[in-house]
């Protein structure tokens, strides 16, 4: 998702609204998270969010009270709960939305179990399944 993100805001200068959320276990499986801080800086309209599921006391990861807090790290959890918890919860058309996922065979089950369960029509969802 790197290259469509980077494409959209490098080159396509978009004003779309993108909000991209990232999970992984610790720090140590966080990658270009400087590039992503940077375009969300550069442009208004781009959002990214991180969760980390087993932080490390080396991350010293400083969890994140809402969306709107800026300072803080990101969140704790799996990616697709504190995606529904903290954004499509709240979201007054969940089903409206693009998605785009990338990741492992249970973490795409996860998401597309929790879309559906939302009334996320199959053609708004758009997946690439790494291993399986």
């Amino acid at each position: 998702l790197r290259s469509h993100i980077f494409h959209l805001f490098h080159t396509e200068k978009s004003n779309r609204k993108v909000s991209y959320w990232y999970g992984g276990r610790s720090r140590r499986e966080l990658f270009y998270t400087e590039h992503f801080r940077n375009i969300e800086k550069d442009f208004p309209n781009f959002q990214y969010n991180i969760a980390l599921s087993e932080p490390l006391a080396e991350d010293n990861w400083v969890i994140k009270k809402d969306l709107n807090d800026r300072e803080s790290d990101g969140y704790k959890g799996f990616i697709h709960q504190v995606l529904f918890e903290n954004y499509l919860s709240k979201h007054a058309e969940p089903e409206d939305i693009e998605y785009y996922l990338c990741g492992p065979p249970m973490m795409n089950a996860a998401v597309l179990k929790m879309l559906d369960d939302m009334g996320v029509p199959k053609e708004n969802v758009r997946f690439d399944d790494f291993g399986g």
